[in-house]
């Protein structure tokens, strides 16, 4: 390996973000956050860093295990440098502004950093940037979580965007229901989670009459994918313990206020998807480029919680920022103009609209095309190369 290759090696997971698209990125937060703002969420920036103790009040064990540890030098303490950042939000609401009315509206933005990446995603640094709404436990705080996504995805130039909504609690509640001990529930989840729904059935009947009672209905929910109206029919036909019921009305209140909303969106549902909101309490959800079937984010309902204080209900949305400029239209680069050595800097400034590049060198056409500018600036005006 050449010398300057190695000295350019970045580890497994971490790229340089480069011309233009450090740009298009930066701009695109910029967009997401004013559209945020435009609707009274307020931004908040967290440290990299935390003790582990408040890191991981409300994490699930997958990102714990995710998280890089480090000792603190000046205390000795365990830190943790966050693999999201939907826990220091939550800290924040209920610490530093723990005396604001609620409900509280709060974004935000900012890199995390993991141990490993997935197949599908290598990265290992990710920006994130999201808005959370905390102090409010009903249907029209999920939607407005979700439509918030989208209007802040559209600000951005994504309209064609679906929403997949869950019920990450529907499959734990129906095995509390049906008595299931852990070692079941943990090997039947396993089958859902995979949808293996032969092999589910399988397990399940092979469970003698504690299993073959809950059948029924499993087979029912196994089904319950796909277009959000027939989901939510299939739901209310089907007989469900009441702490089940009880979360199936909710998705069916959510999917109403969207669909009253005036946007125009497809909404589909999976009763019995709980992956990656393994923490969410409620309704979970996840957008989706619909041209592409890209991943742009996801959100949910949860309690927010910080050590020796009662949490708070909190429902929120996390965008994934690579995910979503691979799908974005690189904009036209901004036209350059090269302004020769000894223009006053003032003149400069009347050249809105341009990248200037100032020159350093006597050679004014020579060092303007070597800077691939398009345009020099001369005698006060702007003339083509």
């Amino acid at each position: 390996m050449k010398k300057s290759a190695a000295a350019g090696l970045l580890p497994v997971g971490m790229t340089d973000v480069l011309p233009p698209f450090a740009s298009n990125e930066a701009d695109a937060v910029e967009k997401i956050l004013g559209f945020f703002e435009n609707y009274a969420y307020q931004r908040v920036t967290p440290p990299l860093a935390e003790f582990e103790e408040t890191l991981f009040c409300q994490q699930n064990d997958d990102l714990r295990n995710q998280t890089f540890r480090l000792i603190d030098p000046l205390s000795g303490k365990m830190m943790g440098i966050r693999a999201d950042m939907t826990a220091q939000i939550g800290r924040i609401a209920l610490t530093r502004l723990s005396d604001e009315p609620r409900p509280l509206r709060l974004a935000y933005s900012g890199h995390v950093l993991r141990l490993n990446g997935t197949q599908l995603n290598p990265a290992r640094q990710i920006l994130q940037v999201g808005a959370e709404l905390v102090g409010a436990d009903v249907a029209q705080a999920d939607a407005e979580v979700v439509l918030l996504a989208l209007g802040a995805l559209k600000r951005i130039g994504i309209e064609n965007v679906s929403i997949d909504l869950n019920l990450p609690t529907l499959f734990p509640a129906l095995c509390r229901a049906y008595a299931f001990d852990r070692e079941d529930t943990a090997a039947l989840a396993d089958f859902v989670n995979q949808k293996d729904f032969s092999a589910a059935r399988k397990f399940l009947d092979g469970m003698g009459e504690k299993g073959k009672s809950a059948l029924p209905v499993f087979d029912v929910l196994c089904s319950a994918y796909g277009d959000c109206d027939r989901v939510t029919a299939l739901l209310s036909a089907v007989d469900l313990p009441d702490e089940a019921r009880a979360e199936c009305r909710r998705l069916a209140q959510v999917a109403e206020v969207l669909k009253n909303s005036g946007v125009a969106v497809k909404i589909t549902a999976d009763a019995l998807e709980n992956r990656g909101f393994e923490y969410h309490c409620g309704i979970a959800f996840t957008l989706y480029d619909a041209d592409t079937f890209v991943e742009l984010g996801r959100g949910g309902r949860y309690i927010a919680s910080v050590t020796g204080k009662s949490g708070e209900p909190a429902v929120g949305v996390t965008l994934l920022m690579t995910e979503i400029l691979s799908v974005l239209k690189i904009p036209a680069a901004q036209k350059r103009v090269y302004v020769p050595v000894g223009t006053p800097f003032s003149e400069t400034e009347k050249l809105r609209g341009y990248a200037v590049v100032c020159g350093l060198s006597n050679d004014a056409k020579g060092e303007a095309r070597r800077l691939s500018c398009d345009f020099i600036y001369s005698d006060g005006v702007v003339r083509p190369l």
